[in-house]
């Protein structure tokens, strides 16, 4: 998760919250588009994104909002993370057999990458922030993945021809 597409590729993880996302917000999209999508102020709104202003506070609704116009969900990113989370979009379904079973190859690839990335960042004595985000790359597609495939799986759920249909509690009472 970057805070800003131009000024902040490189921070470190650690220097990522809620507000500096939301001010990072400025440089990257019009603001006078967002404010008035969000039927807010344009001044306002900048007000509301400077954490240096004390008038003004940005809300949970306004937070929402600027993420469904912008489709740029940095703040709920860094919230999510500040608390030691993460947020993880949720795959669609409706891979066929064969696209599954390469989901399933896809996996172990991407775990057999993380373990020679992490092999070597530790052979060389010290992990670099470069090692780092390849790692954190191969962990969130690790991730994907298996939410993937658990998703695909779930669709396949049916119910099992051999066991006898659930019985109604209500028939077996006792009169």
């Amino acid at each position: 998760m970057l805070l800003s597409k131009m000024s902040t590729c490189n921070s470190r993880p650690s220097t990522r919250c809620p507000m500096a996302a939301a001010a990072s917000l400025v440089g990257d999209h019009n603001i006078s588009d967002i404010a008035r999508k969000i039927g807010v102020g344009e001044k306002i709104l900048i007000n509301k994104l400077n954490d240096n202003i004390d008038s003004h506070h940005l809300n949970l609704q306004q937070a929402v909002a600027i993420g469904d116009v912008t489709g740029d969900h940095r703040i709920l990113n860094a919230w999510a993370y500040s608390l030691g989370k993460t947020v993880i979009d949720l795959p669609e379904v409706g891979l066929s057999d064969e696209e599954v079973a390469d989901q399933v190859l896809k996996l172990q690839e991407t775990i057999g990458d993380f373990a020679k990335t992490f092999r070597l960042a530790r052979q060389k004595g010290v992990i670099t922030q470069s090692d780092f985000d390849a790692i954190q790359k191969n962990t969130l597609s690790i991730i994907t993945t298996a939410l993937q495939l658990n998703a695909e799986i779930e669709q396949m759920v049916r119910p099992d021809p051999n066991e006898p249909a659930a019985v109604n509690s209500a028939s077996l009472k006792v009169a």
